[in-house]
């Protein structure tokens, strides 16, 4: 059996999920599939940064709905070595989402999942990828369903968000490169946990001490996460562990010697691994999420960096089918492996799991510092990127870096905003002067008045334009204020 498809996407977790959207919204034929006959239970990547709910809503989620049903995260509490209370807030004032969500996986690949439904797509379960081969014209991809009867798909790309362990990446011969932390175990579970201090609301509390990591986060149905990093007895235990086991980790590491912890949901033992492929890229077949780099789940980023690297991936995919040239998709990798690369190193700085020698509480603070910015993933850019266009060199948002929220006025002069704008998938073009002219496949807009003083940054000067790309980033910032400039740089990026 054969048949064909633009598109195919493998796994159907947040990652898949987020890829397809993006394509459904542009109107690619694709397919989604996933060798799970259901979604996988528990809530695993808990946490949703302030960058990945920007992006939720400009993918036309209902934000505000999924929200409702999270706790809002609103501090850590560091217990670094016997040192002081090391207090953070998370509330980041810039931008329509200053707080990050604490909420389980489930619930956001459900989001995403009646989201894709609403734009006509769907997910095929009990179907895994066992087999790629790709030439110059398109990939042929062997589906498996679970009665074992085999279909061959001939697609234009294939896109592989299976996780660390690709059948489509290891197919490809792409070298993946880890670097493991022998000699300790991350256990966890989800409990009501009783004589554990938990703070106010929104307060998660995390101890560090000689014998290991623990972590204490809040969810919505009241449990609490709790996760112990610790060194490892039995290397070959690969039992889930039981609630006694991780409730003696509780009280060692809080200190708190009557902790109770009562019924337990998704106990997990796991080997911490950092691992990142030598390329994202490979002819037709691209990696992403975990596929693409897999890191320790104690810093909470694995989940939200997939998915930026979906968000960054499908408008590039979907302008290449509609005919950009294909070097377009080279700027996937050129943008999202620095970003791979900077998280396994922060993950690496930061982790202690009670072997080894201990940082100090010294050092423990100047790290909490320095990450401080970097958690919440917007201060993620793309300077360096081939796509980056620069002649002004005024203060406010430079070519690559995130594009701010902002009023705005259409084309027609009614009241819009940038996320309003940039939903619809396109480019936008913010003139600071008169609107800007039409140009094709662009949104044109001007910054409405009194913009400069409430969007809470620099704004540009009048005179200049900025072209907005589709996943919300500076592409360009031009000194003249000229349409013709600005669609110079976007005949070079799609090739018009």
């Amino acid at each position: 059996m054969a048949s064909e498809t633009e598109v195919v996407v493998v796994g159907a977790g947040p990652v898949g999920l987020a890829l397809a959207v993006e394509l459904a919204r542009r109107r690619v034929d694709f397919r989604l599939v996933d060798r799970r006959e259901q979604p996988r239970p528990g809530t695993r990547g808990c946490t949703v940064w302030q960058r990945t709910l920007e992006t939720f809503d400009l993918m036309g989620l209902p934000v505000a709905e999924f929200r409702a049903r999270a706790v809002e995260y609103r501090r850590r509490v560091y217990h670094p070595f016997g040192g002081p209370e090391l207090a953070v807030d998370l509330r980041e004032e810039e931008g329509p989402y200053p707080l990050p969500l604490l909420i389980g996986q489930q619930e956001t690949e459900r989001a995403l999942t009646e989201r894709l439904r609403e734009l006509g797509g769907g997910i095929e379960r009990g179907v895994r990828a066992v087999a790629v081969a790709q030439d110059a014209d398109g990939v042929s991809l062997t589906l498996e369903r679970g009665d074992a009867a085999r279909e061959t798909v001939r697609a234009g790309w294939v896109i592989s968000a299976e996780g660390s362990h690709g059948v489509v990446r290891d197919a490809l011969g792409i070298p993946w490169q880890s670097t493991r932390f022998d000699g300790t175990q991350l256990v966890q579970v989800d409990a009501f946990a009783h004589g554990l201090p938990s703070g106010g609301p929104g307060e998660a509390h995390l101890y560090l001490t000689g014998d290991g990591f623990l972590g204490n986060l809040p969810l919505p149905d009241g449990r609490r996460r709790l996760f112990a990093a610790v060194a490892d007895p039995d290397p070959d235990n690969r039992l889930a562990p039981s609630v006694e086991e991780v409730e003696a980790y509780v009280r060692k590491l809080s200190g708190a010697a009557d902790v109770r912890l009562e019924s337990p949901l998704y106990n997990w033992r796991v080997r911490l691994h950092n691992s990142v492929a030598a390329r994202f890229r490979e002819g037709r077949c691209f990696l992403v999420g975990d596929a693409a780099r897999t890191v320790m789940p104690v810093t909470a980023q694995g989940m939200n960096t997939g998915i930026q690297d979906a968000f960054n991936l499908g408008w590039k995919l979907a302008a290449v089918l509609a005919g950009a040239p294909d070097r377009l998709l080279d700027t996937y990798e050129a943008e999202r492996m620095p970003v791979a690369h900077d998280l396994l190193a922060r993950t690496r700085r930061s982790f202690w799991g009670g072997v080894g020698t201990p940082p100090t509480a010294e050092a423990v603070a100047a790290g909490v510092g320095k990450q401080q910015r970097a958690r919440g993933e917007k201060a993620v850019d793309y300077r360096s990127s081939p796509l980056s266009r620069q002649s002004a060199q005024h203060p406010g948002p430079a070519a690559g870096d995130r594009a701010p929220q902002v009023a705005l006025l259409g084309a027609d002069g009614t009241a819009t905003t940038l996320y309003d704008e940039l939903r619809h998938g396109q480019w936008v073009l913010v003139g600071t002067a008169a609107t800007p002219g039409a140009l094709p496949g662009v949104r044109a807009t001007r910054l409405a008045a009194g913009a400069h003083e409430t969007a809470g940054y620099h704004t540009p000067p009048p005179g200049e334009v900025l072209l907005i790309r589709p996943d919300g980033y500076v592409g360009y910032r031009g000194a003249s204020g000229r349409d013709e400039d600005a669609l110079g740089h976007l005949a070079r990026v799609l090739g018009g």
